[in-house]
């Protein structure tokens, strides 16, 4: 089943893997120099499981080297981590070389083993935002009609798929991302049409609009949604991301009782585990412990289980991890000196602009709440003191605003801060009460923080 990622997790069961070795071989994908690997990890994602395949090494040049490991003799699907958004085809034994195009991924080329496959697999129509839309598609265009165009261009595709493969199940495979491909598609069409509306109707009248709308569209988008999940059983649905993708979206569209009426239980969850991979505010509360119990699909339950040891110390209620950092005068503070006390914490970097953009609400907060039980901590991460203090310099910062630094990579480690700005708030009895705070701008925030100060 196609699982969405969430770290990077080694996977070997030891009896099926005795059972595998005698027929499974490894494939080499190699990725020529780009530098946009530079700047972002290289990492593949096998689509069957939420494990990562990090490149064995870097040859001369800065190629990147995949070793995969490949069981099944038909084939097996890999995916570049989010932000590259390529497919990969391997057969065992293949040996692919890979052009990446970074800013046009259809581009990329492809030699070697199953080029023609993996070209078909990264045409524009599965990697452009257009996906499958009708040429010249405007406001005017009725949905039937957008409809009708959208599957003219499915069929067309499905009759020239064949010539990049002989291989049956890479066909079905095809056939199947298509359906799906076309069935997100269509769902674009309600929300161009309705983010369009939205910015021209006032808000009352556009929810009197909103409402008819949807209505109308569910009732025949959800004609083709029924009609192509039937084509395929669960298993074989729930195998890749894009199609995984496009399910989620119609749950949130029609709700749950879509995929129930189907018959496909494990996506429900599924499901519950992407909506909390989605929202920090959920994914870091106790809701997390309690999802065990609730779901029975064993790689999603791997998941959760794996979760909770990762993220136990950042739940709601846990107690605080305590680091040492300096003030701009070189003393050393620690969080547990303002024990009994809340704390909003901005974690930020001189070089971050979206930090040094929201500092200025930051400090705003600090002088509404001044006087009121609560302190305000910015600690930055710069690697060096001196562009920290060099940038503090001439700002006009609150009173209340304690500056600290730290070069701790376990302060970041320990806290799961991948990126910034971010932040944390403690509650009175050194224990966390968000370990994703909202920002300073959000809505709530002060409601919130008067929350914690008057507890």
């Amino acid at each position: 089943m196609m699982r969405y990622l969430y770290k990077r997790t080694p996977f070997l069961l030891c009896g099926v893997l005795c059972v595998l070795t005698t027929f499974s071989q490894n494939a080499r994908v190699v990725f020529k120099s780009n530098p946009v690997f530079k700047r972002f990890p290289a990492e593949l994602l096998k689509e069957t499981k939420y494990d990562m395949i990090l490149p064995e090494r870097m040859l001369s040049g800065d190629s990147l080297v995949f070793e995969l490991e490949v069981a099944d003799p038909e084939g097996e699907y890999y995916r570049l981590y989010d932000w590259g958004g390529l497919n990969l085809f391997v057969k065992p034994g293949n040996k692919i070389l890979v052009d990446y195009n970074s800013r046009e991924r259809w581009k990329t080329r492809f030699e070697g083993d199953l080029s023609a496959e993996n070209a078909w697999l990264n045409q524009s129509c599965f990697l452009s935002g257009t996906m499958l839309y009708p040429a010249g598609f405007t406001d005017t265009l009725t949905y039937q009609d957008f409809r009708r165009q959208v599957f003219a261009n499915v069929d067309s595709l499905k009759r020239t798929m064949k010539r990049a493969s002989a291989s049956e199940t890479f066909i079905a495979a095809s056939r199947i991302r298509l359906d799906f491909l076309a069935l997100g598609t269509l769902m674009n069409y309600y929300q161009t049409i309705a983010y369009r509306k939205k910015n021209e109707l006032m808000p009352a009248n556009f929810e009197v609009w909103h409402e008819s709308f949807k209505g109308m569209f569910l009732k025949d988008f959800l004609k083709d949604a029924r009609r192509i999940c039937r084509r395929y059983n669960e298993n074989d649905v729930l195998g890749y991301r894009q199609v995984t993708q496009t399910l989620s979206g119609i749950v949130y569209l029609a709700g749950t009782d879509f995929v129930e009426r189907m018959g496909y239980h494990l996506f429900n969850d599924e499901y519950a585990l992407v909506q909390l991979l989605n929202d920090p505010t959920r994914l870091y509360s106790q809701e997390l412990l309690e999802l065990p119990a609730q779901v029975s699909d064993s790689v999603v339950l791997r998941v959760v289980n794996e979760l909770i040891s990762e993220k136990r110390n950042l739940l709601t209620g846990a107690d605080v991890m305590d680091f040492e950092f300096r003030d701009t005068s070189g003393n050393v503070h620690k969080l547990s000196d303002y024990k009994g006390e809340p704390l909003y914490i901005d974690v930020w970097a001189t070089w971050c602009n979206p930090c040094k953009a929201l500092a200025p609400a930051f400090h705003e907060l600090a002088v509404k709440f001044q006087g009121k039980n609560i302190r305000f901590i910015s600690i930055s991460i710069d690697k060096r003191v001196t562009p920290w203090l060099t940038y503090l310099r001439g700002k006009d910062m609150a009173k209340n605003v304690l500056e600290m630094h730290t070069g701790d990579k376990a302060f970041r480690k320990k806290y799961l801060i991948s990126g910034i700005p971010r932040f944390i708030l403690i509650d009175k009895d050194f224990k966390i009460r968000a370990a994703f705070a909202p920002t300073p701008t959000m809505d709530g925030i002060e409601t919130l923080l008067e929350q914690v100060a008057n507890e």
